[in-house]
């Protein structure tokens, strides 16, 4: 999905910001996100946040010596993308940021009219993760915009031009039912196959007399949302019985999904990972990019 356009011409996506640490994920994700502004015919905007909370805590020096080297990194990024003649340099901009990272890309964000956020994830998990968060996931539950993250399991030489697979988890949430409308749209852009995916847990189906009978109602449930959106569409509607997160990776990979789209809620705060802990780790573990769409909070946003 080298050069895909990830939205529906009826969004449109004009400009892109690739948020990198210049780490080898961060790496794979800007250049994937500057093929996707190249084929969308988008500004690119690559951003670097100096993190001056982190290094002033080290001293003023510190702090310059990492501001400094960030700026070498980005004048190499320059030349080396002028050397390779991928893209032409009024197609992309390079932006040496400074504060908060998170506040830093949803500040640039919103002065540039960002359409899409593209961004790699380390997929680091543990305690640390679970208390600090990761700048991926604080990023796609506070964005007014589309944010697509990579994480390390997907194979970047298994990425295609357009997505033939879409698949989006479904679980009758508001923003799930926004991912759902986004994914049908995506799909009749590009006439990718889309598939609707949604988990239930085992424990619900102990003490039901007939689960075909559930099934086939939650297939009626997400078919009235699609509705007359999906007319003519290659589209299909799968219940399973699992682990959330364990069961939409299996299905991503057996599918062999292009990408996986993703309604996601927006932050609580320090709790997030533990009120809604799917949410990262299919970002983290997902063997294809996955597009996350943060519900709106009524009159906040």
């Amino acid at each position: 999905m080298a050069t895909a356009q990830l939205a529906p011409v009826g969004v449109g996506i004009r400009n892109v910001l690739i948020a990198t640490d210049f780490s080898r994920h961060s790496n794979t994700a800007m250049n994937f996100g500057l093929r996707l502004a190249k084929g969308y015919h988008a500004n690119a905007y690559i951003v670097f946040v100096v993190p001056n909370d982190q290094y002033l805590l080290a001293g003023p020096e510190a702090y310059v010596a990492a501001r400094d080297a960030a700026q070498r990194d980005l004048e190499e990024l320059q030349a080396e993308l002028t050397r390779s003649h991928r893209y032409s340099e009024g197609n992309y901009h390079l932006y040496l940021l400074e504060g908060e990272i998170v506040r830093a890309i949803l500040d640039f964000a919103q002065q540039k009219e960002i359409d899409l956020i593209v961004l790699g994830t380390h997929g680091r998990g543990g305690l640390q993760k679970a208390m600090l968060g990761s700048v991926a996931e604080r990023v796609f539950r506070h964005s007014l915009v589309p944010v697509l993250t990579l994480g390390p399991a997907v194979c970047v030489t298994g990425l295609h031009d357009r997505p033939r697979e879409i698949v989006v988890a479904a679980d009758f949430t508001p923003a799930s039912r926004q991912a759902i409308h986004y994914a049908v749209r995506l799909a009749r852009e590009h006439g990718s196959h889309l598939t609707l995916l949604h988990v239930l847990d085992p424990r619900q189906l102990q003490h039901v007399p007939d689960r075909a009978a559930v099934e086939h109602g939650l297939e009626m449930r997400l078919a009235e949302i699609v509705g007359r959106e999906a007319e003519g569409l290659p589209c299909s509607i799968r219940i399973e019985a699992g682990g959330v997160v364990q069961m939409i990776r299996e299905r991503a990979r057996e599918q062999a999904a292009d990408l996986l789209v993703l309604g996601v809620r927006p932050s609580v705060g320090v709790l997030d990972r533990l009120m809604f802990p799917h949410a990262y780790e299919i970002v983290r573990d997902a063997p294809c990019p996955v597009l996350t769409l943060r519900e709106a909070r009524p009159n906040c946003d």
